[in-house]
């Protein structure tokens, strides 16, 4: 990955990567003739393949050293950031850099993260080392199955599930799985790689229950995922969806029944956790998570309440406009990534969130979840009354006209606690859409020609609407 700066003479480099014996090791073949060189600071600095001897080497003093050795080399520098942000080592650096160029030296930075001093941002390039590819993690699992003789029984699932680690993470990953579970079992795989991706600190690794069994309603919604998910294929954009609707309705609970759904693991992304307190440092935050999602793929990354979380991204928010910068790379990476990542976000209120998060483009779709139709509230009634082992007193069951999802689950709940009453479990819950019916008036309104309905019942009464418009 770095051959072709080395060939343009680049004379420092900033590699982000967690895995500097790996980077190393391959930039080594990639030296194209030049003398490789490593630091660290407890071992000092020797020529690398020729069995040479650690010298003491002072980190302030590394950038003339390099200088004054031989000519065409590169130098390979672990963990050289912690030295970056002080004056003697910026000024050494900027006073050697026509020697580098005239020289033909390299400095490769080794680093996990990519801050730079504000003196050295515009003379130091940074670039990312990727995670193992497929092939590499294929790789991995070969000289597994060499050594223990146990094939697995489903290689593209064990694959899929090692996605997204580290050279020693999968190694380590797929030989507990194997202790523990005595072959490559991809759920053992994933449950460690959870561990891992919550490394990560605003993303979790999220192993949810639900399935669109237990989610009554949004035909619609689901018939269309699932028909997105099946027809996907190379060059066609794969973005995601934002659900927007009346608090209760199922927008999480979809989210999270969609990656047990399609079989793909399903991350996370806390916009909350984004934020930092030193300059940049959520900016890194941002780009670090999407840059994990892009090496899990493929998979479902799941944003809930995507305008509390950029809450201020319209410019009005206090924080010298941190807000619209973490919003920014968030919006890039939606609209350009080529991952098979499929985004779902979720959003209760439309007025936080400025017109470039509801431009289509950056989402293959956007749907209104309304409260549920006569036969989906039936529905939803019936999963929970089986789910709580609630015998319902009488021989009808009351309508729920106006209630949400989960206003119905917690009429399930009350009737639960008052032997099977449903009728007065319904008076006890107040539903949403009467208690703040102006605002969700607002809301239906606004989705009315914005936005796709998730439900049939809504489709059909669209459709009716049209035919008497007609």
């Amino acid at each position: 990955m770095i051959t072709d700066y080395l060939k343009a003479g680049y004379p420092v480099l900033l590699v982000r990567t967690h895995e500097p014996e790996r980077f190393i090791g391959s930039a080594t073949q990639q030296a194209n003739g030049r003398t490789p060189y490593q630091w660290d600071v407890v071992r000092g600095f020797r020529e690398l393949g020729n069995g040479a001897e650690w010298q003491e080497c002072d980190p302030f003093d590394l950038p003339n050293m390099a200088a004054k050795g031989a000519e065409k080399a590169v130098w390979f520098l672990r963990n050289y950031h912690f030295w970056l942000n002080e004056p003697p080592v910026i000024q050494a650096i900027q006073n050697n850099l026509p020697v580098y160029k005239t020289k033909g030296i390299t400095l490769v930075i080794v680093s996990p993260e990519g801050k730079l001093p504000l003196e050295l941002e515009r003379e130091v390039v940074v670039l990312d080392f990727p995670l193992p590819t497929r092939e590499e993690l294929k790789t991995i699992l070969a000289g597994l199955v060499e050594s223990t003789g146990i094939e697995p029984e489903d290689e593209a699932a064990v694959l899929d599930a090692a996605q997204g680690l580290t050279w020693e993470e999968a190694e380590n990953a797929l030989a507990l799985a194997l202790v523990r579970e005595k072959h490559f079992d991809p759920h053992a795989i994933c449950a460690l790689k959870a561990q891992m991706v919550e490394k990560a600190a605003a993303l979790q690794f999220s192993q949810f229950t639900e399935t669109f069994a237990t989610l009554g309603g949004l035909e619609n919604l689901k018939e269309w995922t699932l028909n997105r998910f099946q027809n996907r294929r190379s060059g066609l954009p794969f973005r995601g969806i934002l659900l927007l609707g009346v608090p209760g309705t199922g927008k999480s609970h979809f989210a999270k029944a969609l990656g047990n759904e399609v079989g793909w693991p399903v991350l996370s992304l806390d916009m909350g956790r984004v934020f930092g307190s030193l300059v940049g440092e959520s900016e890194a935050k941002m780009r670090e998570a999407l840059k994990v999602v892009d090496a899990m793929a493929p998979c479902v990354l799941f944003i809930d309440e995507i305008e509390k979380g950029l809450a201020g991204v319209g410019g009005s928010s206090n924080d010298g406009g941190t807000t619209q910068r973490v919003g920014g790379t968030f919006l890039a990476w939606l609209n350009d990534h080529s991952s098979q990542v499929f985004v779902i976000a979720t959003c209760n209120d439309y007025s936080k969130l400025p017109p470039e998060y509801t431009r289509m483009g950056r989402w293959d779709g956007i749907f209104f979840v309304d409260n549920p139709g006569t036969g989906e509230r039936a529905q939803i009634l019936k999963i929970y009354l089986d789910q709580f082992q609630v015998s319902p007193k009488g021989k009808t069951l009351p309508d729920l006209d106006g209630y949400s999802g989960a206003e119905i689950r917690q009429v399930a709940i009350e009737a639960a606690y008052s032997g099977g009453d449903l009728t007065a479990a319904a008076r006890f819950v107040i539903p949403i859409s009467r208690s703040q019916k102006g605002q969700i008036d607002a809301l239906r309104e606004w989705a009315r020609a914005r936005t796709i309905p998730a439900s049939r019942p809504v489709v059909q009464e669209v459709k009716n609407q049209r035919r008497v418009q007609i």
